[in-house]
């Protein structure tokens, strides 16, 4: 199966911010309790330490990703970094929350373009469960622009053109559905639109079924390194998965060579 470069609803301008913070959130919540990124520390670990940064800065972080809890996860393994996250479209709710949660933690204000940061944004890059969202030419374009400002780069995974992936995201479904709601704190809002008028469940299982079919492969990721900063920069592209029950988790990470 090759990748199909189809749309996901809460990337569309004319879907309302305040239900695209509410899928973002979902998400995050759900990864949260999953924690499928748990298995890509070492390569996470090597990358941040090969690069020699002192920080992170996560792009296309929407309500956060995996990082409440992947930067305690770093650090009980002996790498001490903050994190700065950022997004194109900030989700305001999240910058609040993750600012009184975390010194570790901190929400860039401004929207960040992942193929054109900020210079003064320094740290490894990283996307959780976004890079797919890019076609290859805006791809090559976000690793194209770490490389040339001699950041080191991870894109991590989950979604995959995988049987088992694709079989496991009703799950997504029914977790937004039975869990999230009965979450603290309980606003209405969030019952009403997974409850009342199920938007927010729908668009989490539809985005993920367009997820896995854009997503990239190994072969693929390592095809959109070719010819960007071949001189003085490593590319490493894999897929890990830690145990039976387990997803796979796609990965790509680069980083300038030690001179």
């Amino acid at each position: 199966m090759r990748r199909i470069q189809l749309f996901e609803i809460h990337d569309q301008e004319w879907f309302p911010g305040f239900l695209r913070d509410a899928v973002t959130d979902d998400l995050q919540i759900l990864l949260g309790i999953s924690k499928p990124y748990g298995d890509i520390l070492p390569e996470l670990s090597e990358g941040i330490e090969r690069s020699g940064a002192d920080g992170v800065l996560d792009l296309c972080s929407g309500a956060g990703g995996p990082w409440p809890w992947l930067a305690q996860a770093l650090e009980r393994s002996g790498l001490h970094i903050c994190v700065g996250l950022s997004d194109k479209f900030p989700n305001a709710a999240a910058r609040e929350r993750v600012g009184k949660g975390s010194a570790k933690l901190r929400y860039i204000e401004q929207p960040v373009d992942a193929a054109r940061v900020p210079s003064e944004l320094g740290g490894f890059r990283t996307l959780f469960t976004s890079f797919h969202h890019f076609p290859p030419a805006q791809a090559r374009e976000i690793l194209r622009d770490a490389a040339l400002n001699g950041r080191g780069i991870g894109v991590f995974e989950v979604p995959g053109r995988r049987s088992l992936t694709l079989v496991l995201l009703p799950l997504v479904l029914v977790g937004d559905i039975l869990v999230v709601p009965f979450l603290r704190p309980r606003p209405f809002a969030r019952m009403v639109w997974r409850w009342l008028i199920p938007i927010v469940p729908l668009v989490l299982l539809f985005d993920g079924i367009v997820s896995c079919l854009r997503a990239y492969s190994p072969g693929e990721l390592r095809e959109l390194t070719s010819g960007v900063a071949e001189s003085g920069y490593r590319w490493k592209a894999g897929c890990v998965k830690r145990g039976f029950w387990r997803l796979p988790i796609t990965f790509l990470v680069g980083y300038p060579e030690a001179k």
